[in-house]
């Protein structure tokens, strides 16, 4: 997804932290560079600083050929636009709302914890940047999603609850969701590969949402890890309508224009095309469900070429990087991530089906797996009883044989004692006669 200036961003990515204001992550958090090669150009800055040549990670990144100057004056201008809302932070100020703390920036907007005075509660305030106010299209962009959004009620999708403007800011406050994004979720996992069953059951809960939306006729656009939360509980809860796609696209100009991430993005949508519908959603959940199960996205390289792919380049096969997932894992996936939208899922039943099922057979085998391990368990147990019952049962023996002979002992030196006392009387009574 695009923003005026061309730069891809995402308004929720955008960790508060100095973190967030580093050319390299703020390279990567735009789909510009992938977090490999954004590890192999800060080795090579490293390599470089210790011979004396101090290079800029935008000089590496230029050398390396990973993005052109355009670029780079892309994610320079989003430094600088990131820091000045960052110093104008404490100055904002919004009736009925205190503003905590940041949650996430990007392109279009800031997004703050904050607390709604009124209700007393805890929201996600999203302002949109002074860079956009006087810009026709965005700023009706970004009062689409909150009033459409706003007008959904799913337990899966994020709740808007108001929108307006303050002063020269537009905001809107959104349902604040205390848990973690899919992308955390992701990092977290052993080789950043998620539990099968997990994985599947988000994707379930996801695709709630879209059989929800779809209905409005609604295109999310950018179904991706970082756009998915999982709370405490385990709810799962689908935000950022920021490039919804809706009867509106013709007014606000964005016919034929390329939204979206790179790495989740379906053919149709990379390609411009405009007649996308909600299997460009199935696709993009498709492409993050690849993600969680083998840790990587589909495709490396730069955008453009990552977008490619996504039109031509078959999937590739996940057994590359998990060996162990099974055939109907790969089916399911092999539909979901179909090239033609034609011979995707355009029943979503059915996709709920295949996922239940997957998610099913999966929570099963868990289960079987730790009824297993129990079953060993125990049988070690027992066998570690039957082995300490055999061993009390022959020291119990071996004392009571101790005793036996203790008592024999103790007779045959009562009889010795008689037969000396006896044989000591007999010499005393000789020698007195």
């Amino acid at each position: 997804m695009s923003d005026a200036a061309g730069t891809v961003t995402d308004p929720l990515e955008f960790r508060e932290g100095r973190g967030a204001l580093d050319f390299g992550v703020l390279a990567v958090r735009n789909g510009l560079l992938t977090a490999e090669q954004l590890d192999d150009c800060r080795a090579k800055q490293t390599a470089s600083a210790n011979l004396g040549d101090n290079k800029t990670l935008k000089e590496i990144v230029l050398a390396s050929q990973l993005m052109t100057e355009e670029e780079v004056q892309r994610v320079e201008r989003a430094q600088q636009q990131l820091t000045q809302d960052r110093e104008r932070k404490q100055d904002l100020k919004f009736k009925g709302y205190e503003i905590i703390s940041t949650l996430g920036e990007g392109g279009l907007g800031s997004v703050f914890k904050s607390r709604q005075v009124s209700m007393n509660r805890l929201v996600a305030f999203k302002v949109l940047h002074n860079q956009w106010i006087d810009d026709d299209e965005f700023r009706k962009r970004f009062v689409l999603e909150a009033r459409i959004v706003g007008k959904l009620s799913h337990q899966n999708l994020i709740q808007v609850y108001d929108v307006g403007r303050e002063g020269d800011y537009y905001y809107f406050s959104m349902e604040y969701v205390d848990g973690r994004t899919v992308e955390d979720l992701i990092r977290e996992a052993p080789r950043k590969q998620m539990e099968i069953g997990r994985a599947v059951d988000i994707c379930i809960q996801t695709l709630r949402a879209i059989n929800y939306y779809k209905d409005f006729d609604i295109v999310h656009r950018d179904i991706k890890p970082s756009n998915i939360m999982n709370t405490r509980s385990g709810l799962v809860k689908l935000g950022d309508f920021g490039f919804v796609k809706s009867k509106l696209d013709k007014e606000l100009g964005y016919e034929g224009m390329v939204l979206g991430t790179p790495d989740y993005i379906a053919p149709e949508q990379a390609m411009g095309k405009e007649d996308v519908d909600y299997r460009a959603d199935i696709y993009s959940l498709g492409a993050t469900l690849y993600h969680m199960l083998t840790g990587r996205p589909m495709f490396d390289g730069t955008p453009s070429k990552v977008m490619l792919a996504h039109t031509r380049t078959p999937m590739p096969d996940p057994r590359t990087f998990r060996p162990s997932l099974t055939d109907d894992v790969i089916s399911v996936l092999n539909r979901m991530l179909e090239k033609d939208p034609n011979k995707r899922y355009s029943n979503i039943n059915s996709l709920f089906a295949d996922l239940e099922a997957l998610r099913d057979a999966h929570k099963a085998k868990a289960a079987t797996r730790y009824e297993i391990g129990k079953s060993s368990i125990m049988r070690a147990l027992n066998i570690e009883k039957s082995r300490h019952t055999e061993l009390a049962a022959k020291i119990k023996d071996l004392e009571a044989r101790t005793e036996e002979a203790a008592a024999a002992a103790k007779v045959a030196w009562g009889v010795a004692a008689a037969a000396v006392l006896a044989a000591i009387t007999f010499l005393v009574l000789w020698l007195v006669t």
